[in-house]
């Protein structure tokens, strides 16, 4: 091989490495490091594949460095509807001064996104496996969420670009190892649906547990998970117990006990049942102000997933009390 010819596919090498180091920028690997574990998040809780809304979050937000995301946490470009009762921010857009959905921190306008392609505008999308992504880039623009006929493309290339379906796989390794903590607790229209990983500890201070409990007798509790939700201890029902069995361990009257878990109309303890050993709080906690009802979700399993108090559902939605949910449906879990 002659020397011209050496130095010639040198040259092409070290265009083709100036190129690929180009193609990924700092600013996006850097907003994908910082925003990874809510994209994760996401997709665990909605379903929405965590290479799709990362892609859209860096092509939306040119990776953060908008004008909209630096002055509004505005991520997605999100833009105000009729049902929007949130702070606002206007810039010219396809109008002039449009109006865009204004939001206190970046995790919000993340959690407004999956609000969003949770409408029924968006239902074909969630027939698709949450790992094809080509499937939802297209997806997304034939639903009508972006007119540019090159929007799909442009997400897979930076999905594949910066390798972004390990996020999406990272995800449902975790969905998985949640399953396999709960397949003991059978599936039950009337109790939560098994226990979520970080929600659960072993109990380790059984002094500083038996005193807040006020228990005479703690043999029972050595193989019991425990955890706090929304501030308040429960532990973990296991096969063969019963609200009366607890109450006498737990030196609490069984009709308070029951009501302390909203079971006064005599429902049954369930193996897998949160049971809270104090007064739940009157709404969920500050970073939980929605939630969008999943298959056999009930009201009772609700208030007890986020420890709060189960009437508490039907007055902030302005529904009568004991109305059935329906799947999908957005209720408020705090004012």
């Amino acid at each position: 091989m002659n020397t011209k010819r050496i130095y010639w596919m040198a040259a092409l090498l070290l265009g083709s490495m100036a190129v690929w180091s180009q193609k990924l920028m700092p600013d996006y690997q850097e907003y994908i490091e910082t925003y990874r574990q809510i994209a994760v998040d996401q997709q665990r809780e909605h379903n929405i594949p965590a290479s799709i809304s990362m892609a859209q979050g860096l092509l939306e937000s040119g990776a953060g460095k908008s004008e909209l995301a630096r002055k509004a946490n505005n991520h997605f470009g999100i833009k105000c509807t009729s049902d929007w009762k949130g702070d606002t921010y206007h810039k010219n857009d396809d109008k002039r001064k449009d109006c865009f959905r204004k939001y206190k921190n970046v995790k919000d306008s993340w959690e407004d996104h999956s609000k969003f392609l949770l409408r029924p505008r968006y239902e074909e999308l969630f027939k698709l496996k949450v790992t094809d992504y080509k499937g939802w880039a297209h997806g997304l623009r034939k639903c009508g969420y972006a007119t540019d006929p090159n929007y799909p493309a442009k997400l897979i290339r930076i999905i594949e670009d910066y390798g972004l379906d390990k996020l999406t796989s990272d995800a449902g390794a975790k969905q998985k190892k949640q399953k396999e903590k709960a397949k003991d607790a059978k599936a039950d229209p009337d109790r939560d649906q098994g226990v979520l990983p970080g929600d659960t500890v072993e109990l380790t201070d059984r002094k500083e547990f038996r005193e807040a409990a006020g228990m005479k007798d703690v043999t029972i509790y050595q193989e019991h998970k425990a955890g706090f939700e929304n501030g308040t201890r429960y532990i973990i029902a296991e096969e063969g117990e019963s609200y009366r069995s607890l109450s006498y361990f737990l030196n609490i009257s069984e009709k308070q006990l029951r009501k302390y878990n909203d079971a006064t109309d005599g429902r049954p303890l369930r193996q897998g049942d949160r049971v809270y050993l104090f007064r739940k709080h009157k709404y969920a906690s500050r970073k939980h102000t929605y939630y969008f009802v999943r298959k056999n979700d009930t009201a009772w399993s609700i208030a007890q997933r986020f420890g709060f108090q189960m009437k508490s559902i039907y007055t902030l939605n302005g529904i009568p009390e004991g109305t059935p949910l329906t799947t999908r449906q957005e209720i408020r879990l705090r004012k």
